[in-house]
């Protein structure tokens, strides 16, 4: 069982943007259960014994993707809603074996019948995934404001909410149009997303107005902590896009900790196009 698992996984379940891997146990008992061993890399998954190794591997794929964004995923979303927001995560292991994705489908289908609110996040998921902010923001941003909020403490509600606004706004990015402002200014949340998508506002250097866009959104966001520069289609070449995000450095005082080029599933009805993420981190107002 473990070694069809450890087979199907590459040998541990891949904790979303680290790289880091985690390797994941069954142990039959008589309820469902999670025991995360973080000095070990290990998840324990607890459930009842089943002989068909496919649903076991599912439903184990199912139970541990939470844990993978957050040991504290599950305590503030809720069991249900924690797994609609990591069931793409679960998807991308189980998409190595047909019958172990045709058994978490079955598995998603019964969770989702009659939930609105499960089916409803999960669509904001699949939208949000397909140029990968959610893979690239979203996954990122909640795990490490869990992390940062843990220890003191946090409004469970209020977090909730805004995390789902933050998978709306990400899901809507790439209709919206030019003039929309894309930000979110919350207690837990407090980023902007600078959309380089327009071929001569990059290539002919006309970066002021992102500069400019960034800086009123501050005006009106005191303690804006990220800027996210963000980019898909053939605008931005690898030379282009480091000198656009060093310009940002310089006229806003953010720092640059993560860039990454990478392949966006879809991009307005376009497979498999170039896409970029770079994540900015502003001083605290008054350093």
């Amino acid at each position: 069982m473990e070694n069809a698992l450890r087979s199907l996984t590459k040998d541990g379940m891949e904790v979303p943007l680290s790289g880091e891997k985690c390797r994941i146990r069954i142990r039959w008992a008589e309820s469902e259960g999670v025991d995360v061993l973080l000095d070990e890399g290990v998840l324990i998954i607890s459930m009842p014994y089943a002989e068909e190794l496919e649903y076991v591997i599912a439903r184990a794929l199912l139970l541990a993707s939470p844990y993978l964004v957050s040991p504290y995923l599950v305590a503030v979303f809720g069991e249900k809603l924690a797994h609609a927001l990591t069931v793409n995560v679960a998807y991308r292991h189980a998409s190595r074996d047909l019958r172990v994705l045709t058994r978490l489908d079955n598995l998603v289908s019964r969770l989702t019948a009659g939930d609105a609110e499960f089916r409803n996040v999960m669509e904001l998921v699949r939208r949000a995934d397909q140029v990968s902010h959610y893979s690239h923001i979203f996954l990122p941003e909640v795990s490490k404001a869990l992390q940062d909020f843990a220890v003191t403490g946090l409004d469970r509600e209020k977090f909730r909410n805004e995390a789902l606004e933050l998978l709306r706004l990400l899901a809507e990015l790439p209709e919206l149009d030019e003039v929309a402002e894309p930000y979110l200014c919350g207690l837990y949340f407090r980023l902007v997303v600078v959309r380089a998508g327009r071929l001569e506002k990059v290539l002919l250097d006309m970066w002021e107005p992102y500069v400019d866009f960034v800086k009123g959104v501050q005006a009106k966001c005191r303690g804006l902590r990220k800027i996210y520069v963000v980019s898909a289609g053939d605008v931005i070449r690898k030379k282009v896009a480091h000198e656009l995000v060093r310009f940002m450095e310089e006229r806003t005082g953010a720092k640059l900790v993560r860039a990454e080029f990478y392949t966006a599933l879809v991009f307005k009805g376009r497979p498999y196009v170039p896409a970029y993420v770079a994540e900015l981190v502003l001083a605290p107002p008054g350093s």
